[in-house]
């Protein structure tokens, strides 16, 4: 999950370069082609199946993860009237729903020790976006829905993870997303220029590795455990923005980086001793 969010960090720094130069439809339709095409060369590169045996699921999976994507590229580069830091910390929200939903469509029960990695990961968070909330209500509701669709695909993710290869669900996944924002994408087409296309196709990369490590990272543990390590996305973020936009983050925004990985720190911990209890309770997650 950490190496996901440093690619999902990447595919930001991606999306809002290509972003200046093509409509945001677009950027999020490229993400999804470049990520079928490398979770399917991934696939044979692996000698992994690409069937897909819970059909049912995984249009679930795919149709929540789409609104998600949609929800996502829309904040970041076509809502100036949302604060990057609103916008950033309204989606950090997606592990928290994923730790209240765990317990009833998981049936996984959720420690004290990832409540409390939530809420130190989620102040974090509020500490390096600095959110003002002085926005569009509007704009707010989209944030919110964007993390809640999150954390449905995440949730669902988990229920089909540990019973399809990785590469399959990231296909199914990248075709489905590909098909609805290529629709969205006619009414405001613009043909990218050479710089805006490279831009593109590194941010789809980008994208493609990181849902294959995600999708491998909730096939292996707890859905709640695992979510939390999202929030160290933010961070990836912001230690990228610097060199690339100039974005140097204020000493709470350290205090907020420092709360974030504190808190996986503590998730990491928690996940040792839960390990071994399972271990010797034999329920170990395979």
């Amino acid at each position: 999950m950490i190496t996901a969010q440093l690619l999902f960090a990447a595919m930001a720094v991606g999306a809002r370069i290509s972003g200046r130069g093509v409509p945001w439809q677009e950027v999020c339709a490229s993400r999804f082609f470049v990520g079928a095409l490398t979770a399917y060369a991934v696939a044979r590169a692996r000698g992994q199946s690409l069937r897909i045996a819970n059909l049912r699921d995984a249009w679930v999976r795919s149709g929540f993860g789409t609104l998600a994507a949609a929800g996502t590229f829309f904040l970041y580069a076509a809502s100036p009237a949302l604060a990057l830091g609103d916008a950033a910390t309204l989606m950090a929200t997606s592990p928290i729903f994923v730790a209240i939903l765990s317990l009833p469509m998981l049936r996984e029960p959720i420690h004290r020790t990832h409540m409390v990695a939530l809420v130190l990961g989620f102040g974090g968070i509020a500490l390096v976006a600095q959110p003002t909330f002085s926005t569009a209500r509007h704009l707010a509701v989209i944030g919110g829905l964007t993390a809640l669709s999150s954390a449905l695909a995440m949730i669902w993710l988990r229920r089909i993870g540990p019973t399809e290869s990785s590469e399959a669900i990231v296909l199914h996944f990248a075709l489905v997303g590909l098909g609805a924002t290529l629709l969205l994408s006619i009414p405001v087409w613009q043909t990218p220029s050479p710089r805006d296309a490279a831009a593109l196709a590194a941010t789809g990369l980008c994208a493609g590795l990181a849902q294959l490590a995600m999708t491998r990272a909730y096939a292996l543990d707890h859905a709640a455990r695992v979510s939390a390590l999202t929030y160290s996305g933010v961070v990836f973020a912001r230690v990228l923005a610097a060199p690339f936009f100039g974005e140097v983050p204020d000493t709470g925004q350290v205090a907020g980086s420092v709360l974030v990985i504190g808190s996986g720190i503590l998730l990491a911990a928690g996940a040792r001793g839960d390990g071994r209890a399972e271990a010797l309770a034999g329920t170990a997650p395979r």
